[in-house]
């Protein structure tokens, strides 16, 4: 990983740990109540708040599920915040560094929706690992044997 990159992640990280205190205040709860309610110490979970490490995916998920938020509005708030502070990533290595964090609130095109609903489709039929030997495949990388 490069400077930039971990740079970039840790920044995430802490832009999670806010975007989470924030729903905290407007639910009116305390990042106490849900460290208890979710069995951490109090202190323990204010590093992970602070991205001092990272906050655990699944720690994210059992909040946002505690609180009644989103876990993607949380990420993709995050993710736009980033954005706004550091701009899109630049490596010359990158596949695609002009995409942009998908809006998973927004409504999907018929087009999307039914590629979606496909893609869906054939990893429950063919399963996931070959589904993603496909992909990996159609996008001119190789499959794993």
């Amino acid at each position: 990983m490069s400077k930039t990159q971990g740079e970039r992640s840790h920044r995430f990280s802490q832009l999670v740990g806010l975007e989470l205190k924030a729903s905290f205040a407007r639910h009116e709860t305390s990042q106490t109540e849900v460290a208890e309610k979710l069995g951490h110490s109090k202190s323990g979970y204010s590093r992970w708040l602070n991205a001092k490490p990272s906050m655990p995916i699944e720690t994210l998920l059992n909040t946002c599920e505690l609180i009644g938020v989103d876990p993607r509005e949380i990420v993709n708030d995050a993710y736009r915040r980033l954005l706004d502070e550091a701009g899109p990533y630049q490596h010359a290595d990158a596949v695609n560094t002009t995409a942009m964090p998908v809006d998973v609130r927004r409504p999907l095109g018929d087009e999307e929706a039914a590629r979606i609903a496909h893609d869906e489709t054939m990893c429950e039929t063919i399963g996931l690992d070959r589904f993603a030997d496909r992909i990996k495949t159609e996008d001119g990388i190789h499959a794993r044997n």
